[in-house]
């Protein structure tokens, strides 16, 4: 989905355009779910809805209506049944909802509330500080004082133990949510989170971690080896805002980026061989790891509100290393592109990292056409979207 509402449905094994797309809302949309196993999903944008959507068809099952700004995120949880799902947004609530509920006048009613999530008074005498200052940040989402770290995103891992939160001081961190320890288990570094719209995605075997980057590329983490530089995925010309694993095929990962495409990344198995008929001219990126580097000094005063001082990484203690899998990224083997649909576009690719794709040329997201609106930069579609919804 894009800023102007649009959704499309695209399939990955073809080189065909969208398979649909329509205009699912008059506002940005901030996120997407898929109903678990069904051709459903739910969108949830900047004009204060979600709706739930037949993609077949394109047409709109039903609105959830509640919230009083703009929705940042949807979610289903995992293994429950597909009725049920949750949305936050701008106004500090979290609302539970229904599918099965009746209508009224086209819209569902929210089963469940959680008001001002966040906003809960804290036995520290210094919380109404923290609020003011994580207000500021609000106002302004262009200008992050050096005092402040926020979190763009969270996922957690198929066993529901342990959390991914990216943090906006180029940290992602895991925490345990099994036991009563506040501080986390391992601290994941060396990619760039400027921005609060990085997000990160666990593997489904739960070995991996791979998030986006403010650097234009995709960082892939050992989980049991946070310490070790990071695999970095090169190929985009802008932010790389989203990454996400496919959940049936472990080898393959899409990212999305600010520069309006989307690339399907395949890790190299050993059936692949050299009879890949896709040739360098097809490739889109490239993978090489990345250069190790000392740990980043952190500014005075930003230690008491950051999550952990990283300059001391913890150890995951009893986390055991688990055995590779059929998509582990070894040295030998590493992430690999699928190819192009625009020549124009093509990556010139370093001597030294070059390496032959693997990935059948029908294996490919094809880009969106740029919508008019897309010519204009980034600043200033975030800014106008701002002035729309309040962002």
């Amino acid at each position: 989905a894009n800023e102007e509402g649009i959704v499309r449905i695209y399939n990955t094994e073809s080189r065909e355009n969208p398979l649909k797309e329509w205009l699912a809302h008059e506002n940005a949309v901030f996120d997407i779910a898929w109903v678990p196993g069904e051709p459903q999903l739910v969108t949830a944008a900047g004009d204060q809805m979600a709706r739930l959507w037949d993609v077949k068809s394109g047409e709109v099952l039903g609105g959830f209506k509640g919230h009083v700004c703009s929705l940042k995120s949807v979610a289903f949880a995992p293994g429950e049944k597909a009725a049920v799902f949750c949305t936050g947004g701008r106004d500090g609530n979290i609302m539970v909802w229904d599918i099965r509920c009746s209508q009224k006048d086209g819209f569902y009613k929210q089963v469940k509330q959680i008001s001002g999530a966040h906003n809960k008074s804290e036995t520290n005498p210094s919380s109404k500080v923290k609020k003011r200052r994580s207000s500021m940040r609000g106002m302004a989402p262009s200008v992050v004082s050096s005092w402040v770290a926020g979190y763009s995103g969270l996922v957690l891992d198929s066993t529901r133990s342990n959390i991914m939160c990216n943090c906006t001081d180029d940290n992602v961190y895991m925490f345990s949510v099994c036991g009563i320890k506040t501080n986390p288990v391992a601290v994941f570094s060396g990619h760039q989170n400027s921005s609060f719209y990085i997000k990160s995605t666990i593997s489904p075997d739960d070995q991996f971690l791979a998030s986006g980057s403010s650097d234009n590329h995709t960082y892939i983490w050992k989980i049991s080896d946070p310490q070790h530089p990071p695999m970095m995925l090169q190929g985009h010309s802008e932010e790389v805002t989203s990454v996400v694993w496919c959940p049936t095929d472990f080898t393959k990962i899409a990212s999305c980026s600010d520069d309006h495409t989307i690339r399907i990344w395949r890790l190299r198995r050993e059936t692949d061989g050299a009879q890949s008929p896709v040739g360098e001219a097809n490739l889109v990126g490239w993978a090489r790891p990345k250069s190790p580097t000392k740990t980043r000094q952190m500014p005075l005063g930003r230690a008491a509100v950051s999550p952990v001082n990283t300059q001391k990484t913890p150890s995951l203690g009893g986390l055991a290393s688990p055995q590779l899998a059929v998509c582990a990224p070894n040295r030998a083997a590493l992430p690999l592109p699928s190819s192009t649909t625009s020549p124009k576009s093509s990556v010139p690719l370093p001597a030294q990292s070059r390496v032959t794709a693997t990935t059948p040329p029908h294996q490919v997201l094809r880009p969106c056409p740029l919508s008019p609106a897309s010519g204009a930069s980034l600043t200033e579609r975030r800014a106008k979207r701002r002035l729309e919804t309040g962002e």
